[in-house]
């Protein structure tokens, strides 16, 4: 039994949404796009919803699937079972198994495998990594090199110094205030 498909050319600035069972769209613009399927390539989408996603060398608002692989693009907000990043850019990323070779802002999730990669705050059970850089991580597990810049010790003394500070300035003011 054959899958019903659309494959479609669109015109770049078509607005409409597209609902099928499997989607096949290349150099398109589209708000909406809702199926079971979807293959883009080339192609920018507001709010992408499918249950298996690949997408290659385009942009996305949201992503929302079971599993969803994209690469040479960018996507604002992904939430998945499975994602997968080749050589891509997630701001927000919320998934169970993530497998990302790219950069994430904040990834989210059980397990995470990440290559040649940066991530702004990383909270997941398990990382798999190598030559990645993050700002916070928060993991129970972490085989690989991970460079963090803000690790427990370095929250710990931001914590203080930032209680101090504020200690200091609001004595100030006190000081100011009955002067």
């Amino acid at each position: 039994m054959t899958e019903p498909e659309s494959n479609s050319e669109m015109p770049v600035n078509e607005p409409n949404a597209q609902n099928a069972d499997v989607i096949n769209l290349a150099n398109a613009t589209l708000k909406c796009v809702e199926a079971r399927t979807v293959r883009l390539n080339q192609c920018t989408v507001t709010q992408l919803t499918a249950e298996a996603v690949d997408f290659n060398n385009g942009a996305a608002q949201t992503v929302t699937g079971q599993t969803v692989r994209f690469s040479n693009g960018a996507v604002l907000v992904a939430h998945s079972g499975s994602l997968a990043v080749t050589d891509g850019n997630v701001g927000i990323a919320s998934a169970q198994e993530a497998n990302i070779k790219g950069n994430v802002g904040v990834l989210i999730g059980q397990n995470a495998t990440l290559a040649e990669g940066q991530t702004g705050l990383m909270i997941t059970n398990a990382v798999q990594a190598e030559k990645v850089k993050t700002v916070v991580l928060i993991a129970r597990e972490t085989h690989g090199p991970v460079e963090t810049i803000v690790d427990q010790r370095g929250v710990v003394l931001f914590g203080l110094a930032a209680g101090i500070a504020m200690g200091l300035v609001f004595g100030i003011f006190s000081f100011l205030k009955h002067s």
